[in-house]
């Protein structure tokens, strides 16, 4: 059995994230077969309230694509802000020191739970789809509170409960295919400002509204293949898997719902 909801398991994270290779293959599905062509990346990096000599910190880079807005537009560039970038896998972190080698942005190792920055030490703090790996939720943001400074923002995405996930899901349920109940995804569009609003006093919600079309249903099995929550998929359901998602095409594609936002936090 599975357990499709194990997100948090940090053994888990570090293995699936100790180099590049499973975020670029998830990353590539969104760019081929995204009906919003804008990209969730691009608009969350629009989002963010940018002004000259301002310090940041991003918690959970990855890969640190997100930079790469940054880097083309050169007004920003002007604004010579302190922009850090961390991640906890130093797979993801001695990929973004190659990448921003000779750039003006800093690269560290940083663990959410224990952030290595005095109080008070950033206008803008910024977690993409990285809070439901944490186990202890509470007190990564009284951590992330600490570290911002008051009037400063705090940029959290992830994902909601009725979207991809939920899509998967219910395949697993129609087809027999079992995976654990036991726990739900931690940090969702749908729990989130509960959590948030325990640190924060002002928490706002903004929605990304896109769906996947796809052709290829090969590109969507390498896909949940690739997933932290379904390493123990066995590769014989893979012909059954393929069936399935190929006989639910309409036109010659299948449709998969995405549900994907942000929250923005504000410290009093």
């Amino acid at each position: 059995m599975i357990d499709i909801n194990n997100m948090s398991s940090k053994a888990l994270v570090k293995e699936q994230y100790k180099n590049t290779d499973n975020l670029k293959l998830r990353k590539s599905l969104h760019e081929k077969y995204s009906v919003n062509k804008v990209g969730f990346q691009r608009w969350m990096f629009e989002q963010y309230p940018f002004s000259p000599k301002m310090k940041i910190l991003e918690l959970g880079s990855g890969r640190g694509e997100l930079w790469v807005c940054y880097f083309e537009n050169d007004a920003l560039q002007g604004y010579e802000m302190d922009i850090t970038l961390s991640d906890f896998s130093e797979g993801m972190v001695g990929h973004m020191r190659q990448a921003y080698a000779g750039k003006r942005i800093s690269v560290k190792k940083v663990d959410i739970m224990d952030i290595p920055f005095e109080n008070d030490a950033f206008d803008l703090i910024i977690a993409n789809s990285m809070l439901y790996h944490v186990k202890d939720i509470g007190s990564a943001l009284a951590e992330v509170k600490r570290v911002l400074k008051r009037g400063g923002l705090f940029f959290c995405s992830t994902l909601g409960e009725n979207g991809m996930t939920r899509f998967l899901y219910d395949a697993l349920d129609e087809l027999g295919i079992p995976y654990s109940r036991e726990s739900t995804i931690s940090f969702t569009l749908q729990s989130g400002m509960q959590m948030l609003k325990k640190q924060f006093a002002k928490v706002e919600r903004r929605d990304y509204e896109d769906a996947l079309e796809i052709d290829v249903i090969e590109d969507y099995l390498a896909y949940i293949y690739s997933m932290a929550s379904m390493q123990g998929l066995e590769r014989g359901y893979y012909d059954k898997l393929l069936n399935y998602f190929s006989s639910k095409k309409v036109n010659g594609y299948l449709h998969i719902p995405k549900e994907y936002g942000m929250f923005v936090a504000g410290k009093e």
